[in-house]
């Protein structure tokens, strides 16, 4: 009876330590299918007063009033496959950058907390990022969003040229063009939605970087395929060269329809 307690008792310990090296297998496995080779990323910014425009169920939007800039849509290297589940974020991680991330890195889903949606950046696109050094925790991946943010200040560049948020008045994309490229040169793309009465009005603006967070792409055929694809990752589309676009104020009452009614306001 004891040789078979202790029989029972030593295949337990086999079988849990089979089961234990089993699951650091799968969670090397799964490290393991990104590559760490990437070469760009993008840099995605959003404007608040549009972005509600683009989801299919409008109720769920919804704009904090203390958001009144372009925020953060995500920081994404580029052609990384399936980056990392093991790599586990904390709200204490971000703690001490909670106040600039809430502010231009919010989440503008009702249903959707601040940090769950940092969670899922992070999962999807951070634990890729980290290969590189710089970016290589939570905190310092959303530092370098944050201050990728600060560096490309595109509010203050469009309203002291001008380009301001209005429900009647329509601007040229060369017209934005030519505010942006002495700040990102040709590496950014616009990306628009259509609102329902089949405006073109500018929701996103990426901008593409290398690996060492410069302006710009390594490698030539690469950034032919990556301009192609900018869109994906997106709630629009890319702007009509040839078509008038809108820039709509932000309305904290009616999101999904900025310029409907006296609710809406310059933002």
């Amino acid at each position: 009876m004891i040789y078979k307690g202790i029989l029972w008792a030593f295949t337990a310990v086999l079988f849990t330590g089979w089961v234990f090296t089993y699951d650091e297998d799968q969670c090397s496995d799964k490290a393991s299918r990104h590559s760490c080779n990437w070469t760009c990323m993008l840099l995605t910014l959003q404007w608040p007063g549009s972005f509600c425009i683009s989801l299919n169920n409008t109720n769920i939007c919804k704009i904090p009033q203390t958001v009144q800039n372009w925020t953060i849509h995500g920081l994404w290297p580029e052609h990384t496959g399936h980056c990392c589940d093991c790599w586990p974020i904390f709200h204490s991680h971000l703690q001490d950058i909670e106040p600039d991330l809430s502010q231009l890195w919010p989440s503008l889903v009702k249903a959707k907390n601040y940090f769950i949606f940092w969670k899922e950046e992070w999962i999807k696109h951070g634990t890729c990022a980290g290969c590189d050094e710089t970016m290589g925790s939570p905190v310092h991946y959303f530092q370098t969003a944050i201050k990728l943010r600060k560096l490309y200040d595109i509010d203050s560049v469009l309203k002291t040229s001008g380009i301001e948020t209005s429900c009647d008045v329509s601007y040229k994309y060369d017209d934005i063009s030519s505010v942006l490229e002495p700040l990102f040169g040709r590496n950014y793309d616009l990306q628009c939605v259509t609102d329902k009465k089949g405006r073109q009005v500018w929701v996103q603006l990426k901008i593409n970087l290398f690996r060492n967070q410069t302006l710009g792409c390594h490698k030539q055929e690469q950034k032919q395929l990556f301009n192609t694809t900018a869109w994906l990752h997106s709630p629009g589309h890319p702007c009509p060269k040839n078509e008038s676009i809108f820039y709509f104020p932000i309305n904290y009452e009616q999101p999904h329809e900025p310029c409907n009614s006296s609710h809406s306001r310059q933002a």
